[in-house]
């Protein structure tokens, strides 16, 4: 009797093993599949989110700008991102807040100097660059578009 306990047990186990590397194969292979159809898998920081935030603006204030109209703080205000939880926190260094003063200097430009808006938009995009040729270097696909000169 007791050998056949031990015996089940050891079957029982055996099963146990095999069972679990296949859900887990399984689950790599759902990973695999879901990798292809999710854009962010990360569960995006506010800085990011603020980030692509303001990729939509500049974008809306490309055209505003390229259509000869003049944009304002308004209805693009400043965002503070240098202020909000990056993804990682290791890239708050003192190059990071410099490139971020650049930037608030060159949006504050674009905004109180309305006579030279396409000089001061290029030179907030130009601070973008700058900054993601540093740090984050993802978005850089996305920035690139954002010039007043990219044809979509």
């Amino acid at each position: 009797m007791k050998k056949i306990i031990i015996t089940l047990c050891i079957i029982t186990s055996v099963l146990a093993v095999a069972c679990n590397e296949n859900n887990q194969a399984k689950k790599a292979e759902k990973e695999d599949c879901k990798s292809e159809t999710i854009k962010d898998p990360n569960d995006p920081k506010p800085m990011a989110l603020m980030m692509r935030t303001m990729a939509n603006n500049c974008d809306s204030m490309r055209l505003e700008i390229n259509a000869g109209k003049t944009v304002d703080s308004v209805k693009y205000p400043l965002m503070p991102f240098w202020t909000a939880e990056p993804t990682d926190s290791a890239n708050l260094v003192e190059l990071f807040y410099n490139n971020a003063s650049q930037f608030e200097i060159a949006y504050r430009t674009l905004m109180s100097n309305k006579e030279h808006q396409r000089e001061n938009y290029t030179a907030v995009i130009n601070s973008c660059v700058n900054c993601h040729n540093s740090f984050c270097s993802g978005p850089l696909r996305r920035i690139k578009k954002l010039p007043l000169d990219y044809k979509e």
